[in-house]
Protein backbone atom coordinates (compact mmCIF):
# COMPACT_ATOMS: atom_id res chain seq x y z
CA UNK A 1 0.00 0.00 0.00
CA UNK A 2 1.49 3.58 -0.86
CA UNK A 3 2.37 5.81 2.41
CA UNK A 4 -0.38 8.74 2.53
CA UNK A 5 1.64 12.05 2.95
CA UNK A 6 0.94 13.45 6.09
CA UNK A 7 -1.52 16.29 7.15
CA UNK A 8 1.08 18.94 8.02
CA UNK A 9 2.33 17.93 3.53
CA UNK A 10 0.83 20.94 0.88
CA UNK A 11 -0.43 18.80 -1.83
CA UNK A 12 -0.16 20.37 -4.95
CA UNK A 13 -3.63 21.17 -7.28
CA UNK A 14 -4.28 19.54 -10.96
CA UNK A 15 -4.13 21.60 -13.56
CA UNK A 16 -6.06 20.89 -16.57
CA UNK A 17 -6.18 22.53 -20.04
CA UNK A 18 -10.10 22.32 -21.82
CA UNK A 19 -11.83 23.82 -24.37
CA UNK A 20 -15.59 22.62 -24.79
CA UNK A 21 -15.14 20.05 -26.76
CA UNK A 22 -12.81 18.05 -24.06
CA UNK A 23 -15.37 19.46 -20.84
CA UNK A 24 -17.09 15.97 -20.65
CA UNK A 25 -13.50 13.87 -20.29
CA UNK A 26 -12.78 16.65 -17.83
CA UNK A 27 -15.32 15.86 -15.58
CA UNK A 28 -14.92 11.66 -15.85
CA UNK A 29 -11.34 12.02 -14.35
CA UNK A 30 -12.79 14.15 -11.89
CA UNK A 31 -15.34 11.19 -11.08
CA UNK A 32 -12.47 8.93 -10.95
CA UNK A 33 -10.47 11.47 -8.31
CA UNK A 34 -13.13 10.54 -6.05
CA UNK A 35 -14.09 6.53 -7.17
CA UNK A 36 -10.16 5.81 -7.18
CA UNK A 37 -10.27 6.96 -3.40
CA UNK A 38 -13.21 7.54 -1.35
CA UNK A 39 -12.25 11.09 0.73
CA UNK A 40 -9.43 11.95 -1.69
CA UNK A 41 -11.86 14.62 -3.27
CA UNK A 42 -12.32 16.45 -0.61
CA UNK A 43 -8.51 17.30 -0.50
CA UNK A 44 -7.86 17.98 -4.28
CA UNK A 45 -7.92 21.73 -5.45
CA UNK A 46 -8.54 21.25 -9.71
CA UNK A 47 -7.38 24.28 -11.93
CA UNK A 48 -8.84 24.30 -15.02
CA UNK A 49 -6.83 26.49 -17.86
CA UNK A 50 -9.10 27.68 -20.77
CA UNK A 51 -9.35 30.28 -23.47
CA UNK A 52 -13.03 30.84 -23.25
CA UNK A 53 -15.70 28.29 -22.31
CA UNK A 54 -19.25 28.68 -22.93
CA UNK A 55 -21.67 29.03 -19.82
CA UNK A 56 -22.76 25.42 -20.64
CA UNK A 57 -19.06 23.90 -20.36
CA UNK A 58 -18.72 26.23 -17.20
CA UNK A 59 -21.49 25.07 -15.12
CA UNK A 60 -20.97 21.19 -16.28
CA UNK A 61 -17.39 21.56 -14.54
CA UNK A 62 -18.78 23.25 -11.71
CA UNK A 63 -21.41 20.95 -11.24
CA UNK A 64 -19.17 17.70 -11.00
CA UNK A 65 -16.66 19.49 -8.98
CA UNK A 66 -19.37 20.18 -6.22
CA UNK A 67 -20.95 16.88 -6.34
CA UNK A 68 -17.97 15.50 -5.73
CA UNK A 69 -16.71 17.54 -3.11
CA UNK A 70 -14.11 18.56 -5.40
CA UNK A 71 -12.10 22.12 -5.23
CA UNK A 72 -11.99 23.93 -8.84
CA UNK A 73 -11.10 27.50 -9.86
CA UNK A 74 -11.47 28.10 -13.64
CA UNK A 75 -8.60 30.42 -14.87
CA UNK A 76 -8.57 32.02 -18.47
CA UNK A 77 -6.15 32.61 -20.56
CA UNK A 78 -5.05 34.47 -24.14
CA UNK A 79 -4.87 32.17 -27.07
CA UNK A 80 -1.88 30.47 -28.23
CA UNK A 81 0.41 32.03 -30.72
CA UNK A 82 -0.50 32.02 -33.68
CA UNK A 83 2.94 30.96 -35.14
CA UNK A 84 2.80 27.30 -32.81
CA UNK A 85 2.12 24.81 -35.39
CA UNK A 86 -1.37 23.73 -36.27
CA UNK A 87 -2.38 20.62 -34.52
CA UNK A 88 -3.24 17.68 -36.72
CA UNK A 89 -5.07 15.83 -34.27
CA UNK A 90 -7.02 17.02 -31.02
CA UNK A 91 -6.71 20.64 -29.83
CA UNK A 92 -4.91 23.67 -29.53
CA UNK A 93 -5.98 23.53 -25.89
CA UNK A 94 -3.42 21.60 -25.73
CA UNK A 95 -0.98 24.39 -26.17
CA UNK A 96 -2.15 26.56 -23.36
CA UNK A 97 -0.10 24.43 -20.97
CA UNK A 98 2.48 26.90 -21.68
CA UNK A 99 0.93 29.42 -19.84
CA UNK A 100 1.12 27.64 -16.52
CA UNK A 101 3.91 30.03 -14.82
CA UNK A 102 1.78 33.27 -16.32
CA UNK A 103 -1.82 32.18 -15.25
CA UNK A 104 -0.76 29.95 -11.88
CA UNK A 105 1.39 32.66 -9.74
CA UNK A 106 0.05 31.31 -6.14
CA UNK A 107 1.49 27.80 -6.37
CA UNK A 108 4.84 26.68 -6.66
CA UNK A 109 4.10 22.86 -7.45
CA UNK A 110 0.97 21.61 -9.64
CA UNK A 111 0.06 18.25 -11.26
CA UNK A 112 -0.87 18.93 -15.07
CA UNK A 113 -2.86 16.13 -16.54
CA UNK A 114 -4.08 15.42 -20.08
CA UNK A 115 -8.18 15.15 -19.57
CA UNK A 116 -7.70 11.65 -21.58
CA UNK A 117 -7.05 10.11 -18.08
CA UNK A 118 -8.32 8.20 -15.38
CA UNK A 119 -7.29 7.56 -12.14
CA UNK A 120 -6.61 4.14 -10.76
CA UNK A 121 -5.58 4.53 -7.61
CA UNK A 122 -4.85 7.77 -4.86
CA UNK A 123 -3.55 10.19 -6.58
CA UNK A 124 -2.43 12.10 -3.23
CA UNK A 125 0.84 10.87 -3.22
CA UNK A 126 2.01 12.22 -6.26
CA UNK A 127 0.94 15.19 -5.39
CA UNK A 128 2.83 15.47 -2.07
CA UNK A 129 6.03 14.44 -4.12
CA UNK A 130 9.03 15.98 -3.94
CA UNK A 131 10.82 17.19 -6.76
CA UNK A 132 14.36 17.68 -5.41
CA UNK A 133 15.43 20.69 -7.22
CA UNK A 134 14.25 19.00 -10.17
CA UNK A 135 11.88 21.29 -12.70
CA UNK A 136 9.52 18.53 -13.10
CA UNK A 137 9.12 15.21 -13.16
CA UNK A 138 7.16 12.83 -15.63
CA UNK A 139 7.24 9.09 -16.92
CA UNK A 140 9.25 8.19 -20.23
CA UNK A 141 6.61 7.86 -23.20
CA UNK A 142 6.58 4.58 -23.35
CA UNK A 143 5.84 4.46 -27.34
CA UNK A 144 9.26 6.58 -27.61
CA UNK A 145 10.93 5.78 -24.85
CA UNK A 146 14.28 7.08 -26.22
CA UNK A 147 15.04 9.09 -29.95
CA UNK A 148 16.00 6.04 -31.58
CA UNK A 149 13.37 4.16 -31.45
CA UNK A 150 10.56 6.75 -32.39
CA UNK A 151 9.74 9.42 -34.93
CA UNK A 152 9.90 12.62 -32.59
CA UNK A 153 11.98 15.24 -32.47
CA UNK A 154 13.05 14.60 -36.50
CA UNK A 155 16.28 15.57 -37.45
CA UNK A 156 17.64 14.75 -33.65
CA UNK A 157 20.77 14.04 -35.39
CA UNK A 158 21.28 16.94 -36.59
CA UNK A 159 20.33 18.62 -33.44
CA UNK A 160 23.58 16.75 -31.56
CA UNK A 161 21.53 14.71 -29.38
CA UNK A 162 22.28 11.11 -28.58
CA UNK A 163 20.05 8.30 -29.67
CA UNK A 164 19.82 7.04 -26.49
CA UNK A 165 18.89 10.34 -24.94
CA UNK A 166 15.31 9.50 -23.03
CA UNK A 167 11.76 11.04 -24.38
CA UNK A 168 9.28 12.11 -21.64
CA UNK A 169 5.39 11.92 -21.99
CA UNK A 170 4.02 15.60 -21.11
CA UNK A 171 0.62 14.17 -20.16
CA UNK A 172 1.43 13.63 -16.68
CA UNK A 173 3.73 16.50 -15.30
CA UNK A 174 4.52 17.62 -11.83
CA UNK A 175 6.45 20.75 -11.97
CA UNK A 176 7.97 23.11 -9.80
CA UNK A 177 6.80 26.66 -11.44
CA UNK A 178 9.23 28.45 -9.76
CA UNK A 179 12.31 25.84 -10.39
CA UNK A 180 10.81 25.95 -14.33
CA UNK A 181 10.65 30.59 -14.26
CA UNK A 182 14.33 30.49 -13.19
CA UNK A 183 15.62 28.18 -15.70
CA UNK A 184 13.05 29.47 -18.94
CA UNK A 185 11.86 26.40 -19.51
CA UNK A 186 8.05 27.21 -20.32
CA UNK A 187 9.38 29.95 -22.31
CA UNK A 188 12.40 28.32 -24.18
CA UNK A 189 9.74 25.72 -25.62
CA UNK A 190 7.33 28.50 -26.72
CA UNK A 191 10.10 29.82 -28.56
CA UNK A 192 11.46 26.70 -29.98
CA UNK A 193 7.59 25.70 -31.30
CA UNK A 194 8.11 29.00 -33.22
CA UNK A 195 11.62 28.77 -34.40
CA UNK A 196 11.97 24.67 -34.80
CA UNK A 197 8.80 23.51 -36.37
CA UNK A 198 11.16 21.76 -38.65
CA UNK A 199 11.96 18.98 -35.94
CA UNK A 200 8.64 19.24 -34.32
CA UNK A 201 6.59 15.74 -34.76
CA UNK A 202 4.77 15.96 -31.42
CA UNK A 203 4.30 19.78 -31.42
CA UNK A 204 5.13 21.31 -27.68
CA UNK A 205 6.01 17.79 -26.27
CA UNK A 206 8.89 17.70 -28.75
CA UNK A 207 9.69 21.72 -27.92
CA UNK A 208 9.57 20.80 -23.79
CA UNK A 209 11.90 17.87 -24.77
CA UNK A 210 14.01 19.74 -26.33
CA UNK A 211 14.44 22.51 -23.98
CA UNK A 212 14.05 20.26 -20.85
CA UNK A 213 18.09 19.20 -21.57
CA UNK A 214 17.42 15.55 -19.85
CA UNK A 215 17.27 17.43 -16.63
CA UNK A 216 13.58 16.04 -15.20
CA UNK A 217 12.87 14.42 -12.59
CA UNK A 218 12.28 10.04 -13.92
CA UNK A 219 8.36 9.00 -12.02
CA UNK A 220 7.19 5.58 -11.54
CA UNK A 221 5.97 4.29 -14.61
CA UNK A 222 2.58 3.67 -12.87
CA UNK A 223 1.91 7.81 -12.56
CA UNK A 224 1.34 7.31 -16.53
CA UNK A 225 0.37 3.96 -17.32
CA UNK A 226 -0.73 3.77 -21.46
CA UNK A 227 -3.80 1.55 -22.58
CA UNK A 228 -2.39 -0.34 -24.57
CA UNK A 229 -4.51 -3.63 -24.69
CA UNK A 230 -7.50 -1.62 -26.58
CA UNK A 231 -4.53 -0.51 -29.38
CA UNK A 232 -3.22 -4.16 -29.81
CA UNK A 233 -7.07 -5.50 -29.79
CA UNK A 234 -7.53 -3.34 -33.18
CA UNK A 235 -4.50 -5.87 -34.73
CA UNK A 236 -1.50 -4.06 -36.76
CA UNK A 237 -0.25 -2.34 -34.06
CA UNK A 238 3.33 -2.09 -34.22
CA UNK A 239 5.37 -0.98 -30.74
CA UNK A 240 8.36 0.65 -31.86
CA UNK A 241 9.56 1.16 -28.36
CA UNK A 242 9.88 -2.45 -27.85
CA UNK A 243 13.96 -3.25 -27.27
CA UNK A 244 13.58 -0.54 -24.26
CA UNK A 245 10.17 -1.22 -22.92
CA UNK A 246 8.56 -4.51 -24.04
CA UNK A 247 5.11 -4.59 -25.16
CA UNK A 248 4.29 -7.49 -22.38
CA UNK A 249 5.49 -5.55 -19.73
CA UNK A 250 3.60 -2.38 -21.11
CA UNK A 251 0.65 -4.49 -20.84
CA UNK A 252 1.04 -6.34 -17.12
CA UNK A 253 1.47 -3.01 -16.07
CA UNK A 254 -1.87 -1.66 -16.89
CA UNK A 255 -2.66 -3.99 -13.45
CA UNK A 256 -0.61 -1.77 -11.31
CA UNK A 257 -1.42 1.44 -13.02
CA UNK A 258 -2.54 4.30 -10.85
CA UNK A 259 -2.78 6.81 -13.56
CA UNK A 260 -4.12 5.55 -16.74
CA UNK A 261 -4.19 7.54 -20.43
CA UNK A 262 -5.66 6.86 -23.31
CA UNK A 263 -3.11 8.82 -25.38
CA UNK A 264 -3.73 8.64 -29.21
CA UNK A 265 -6.11 9.92 -31.69
CA UNK A 266 -8.46 7.64 -30.41
CA UNK A 267 -10.58 7.90 -27.41
CA UNK A 268 -12.75 5.51 -25.05
CA UNK A 269 -15.70 7.79 -25.66
CA UNK A 270 -15.65 7.28 -29.28
CA UNK A 271 -17.67 5.26 -31.49
CA UNK A 272 -14.99 3.27 -33.11
CA UNK A 273 -13.19 2.49 -29.93
CA UNK A 274 -12.40 -1.25 -29.26
CA UNK A 275 -14.83 -3.01 -26.77
CA UNK A 276 -12.36 -4.00 -24.03
CA UNK A 277 -12.41 -3.89 -19.87
CA UNK A 278 -10.42 -0.24 -19.85
CA UNK A 279 -12.97 1.15 -21.97
CA UNK A 280 -16.03 -0.64 -20.08
CA UNK A 281 -14.63 1.07 -16.88
CA UNK A 282 -14.07 4.42 -18.77
CA UNK A 283 -18.11 4.37 -19.67
CA UNK A 284 -18.83 3.44 -16.35
CA UNK A 285 -17.34 6.33 -14.99
CA UNK A 286 -18.97 8.23 -18.26
CA UNK A 287 -22.58 7.22 -17.05
CA UNK A 288 -21.66 8.78 -13.26
CA UNK A 289 -20.95 12.48 -14.40
CA UNK A 290 -24.06 15.17 -14.53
Amino acid sequence: MTPMPSDTVELAPIVCCVDDGFVRPLCVLMQSIATAEPGAAADITLLVIHQGLQEESRTAIRSNADRLGISVDLRLVPPPDPRYPAFRTGSDATYTRLAIPEVIPDHRVVLYMDVDIILLQDIRPLLAMPLDGAPFGAVPDPTKPVLRLGRALPGWQDLGLSGDREYFNNGVLLVDIEECRRRDFFATASRLLVERQDNLRYWDQDAMNLAADEDWLRLDRKWNTFAFSPLVQLGGYVHRGEPVLPLARLLAEEETAAVLHFAGPRKPWMCDYPDNPLRDRYLRLLQMTT
